[in-house]
């Protein structure tokens, strides 16, 4: 969280609250109606400001800014997600950094084609020799973001979903079901099976108003995975966490396509299922979940010292 000090410094800085849902989702419609980006969706900010997140956000201007700072003992500023012209985004940066006391930013989530756009105002892209950690050089845009035709995914016809089908037919003893405030527990273990960072970066959802799922073995009724969606307009939706027990395989492919049924059938003809680390990964989603678009995505870096 913020520390308490620098609300007195600015107005426009504070901690991210669940009222900020509301905020977000005005500023997605007036700045990008008819995008499906992956960072515009509440749960994602949720996750990506886990490590001392805040906002800046100026109801006069309409201009918000979520920020955070990266983790692992990193003194770099980051912001995941913003709403503001370069001009205007730079002078909040440099007030952010002045507040925070560091001297570089990193900008997550930038339209390669809108690289030039931000050159002239003192952001630059990454060196060559420059990564956002050593497991992926753009987090988890390192691998494009890939969108869902979710008509096409009910459908499930042809050659290109023939691996689908298989994982499908081999997990008929499973199912989804909404989450319940009694599969915390069994959730958060889930979590913690896969891992510390799986843990840091989900632990947030059980409790996050989002559209929640577990998918259950129906034999046993034990929960084999968790899975997250959050709505970015009428007609496109996000699937924003989808966690399993670490020996599962074919049940993570019933889960993402169960949630994404679940959400075609509520109206929503898209689906961001989000970028990817690992190029294993990203193919495996690729191939199975036949994207009618992927939106390449890269990160910028601002440096100003005070």
């Amino acid at each position: 969280m913020v520390h308490a000090k620098i609300k007195a410094m600015t107005s426009f800085i504070d901690t991210i609250t669940p009222a900020d849902k509301a905020i977000l989702q005005q500023a997605v419609s007036r700045w990008r109606p008819n995008l499906k980006n992956y960072e515009d969706s509440w749960g994602y900010i949720i996750q990506a400001t886990r490590n001392m997140g805040g906002r800046w956000y100026n109801p006069a201007t309409q201009t918000l800014v979520f920020f955070c700072r990266k983790p692992h003992d990193d003194n770099t500023l980051v912001i995941p997600n913003f709403f503001a012209e370069p001009e205007h985004l730079k002078s909040i940066i440099e007030e952010l950094q002045s507040n925070f006391n560091v001297s570089q930013t990193v900008l997550k989530n930038i339209n390669p084609q809108d690289i030039e756009k931000f050159i002239p105002y003192g952001f630059r892209q990454y060196y060559d020799n420059e990564q956002w950690d050593d497991f992926a050089r753009f987090d988890d845009q390192t691998y494009p973001q890939l969108v869902i035709d979710l008509k096409a995914l009910a459908e499930k016809k042809g050659q290109g979903y023939r691996h689908l089908r298989r994982y499908l037919r081999k997990t008929t003893f499973a199912s989804i079901r909404n989450y319940k405030d009694k599969d915390r527990d069994d959730v958060l273990s889930i979590f913690r099976k896969k891992g510390g960072m799986y843990y840091e970066s989900h632990k947030m959802y059980p409790d996050a108003d989002i559209d929640k799922f577990v998918i259950i073995d129906k034999r046993t009724e034990s929960i084999l995975g968790f899975t997250a969606a959050l709505d970015l307009s009428s007609t496109a939706t996000t699937l924003v966490a989808s966690l399993f027990l670490p020996h599962i395989r074919f049940e993570s492919s019933l889960g993402t396509y169960s949630t994404l049924l679940t959400k075609y059938k509520q109206g929503f003809m898209f689906a961001n299922i989000g970028g990817f680390e690992t190029k294993g990964t990203y193919r495996f989603y690729r191939g199975s979940f036949r994207p009618v678009e992927e939106v390449q995505k890269t990160h910028l870096v601002y440096e100003w010292k005070k």
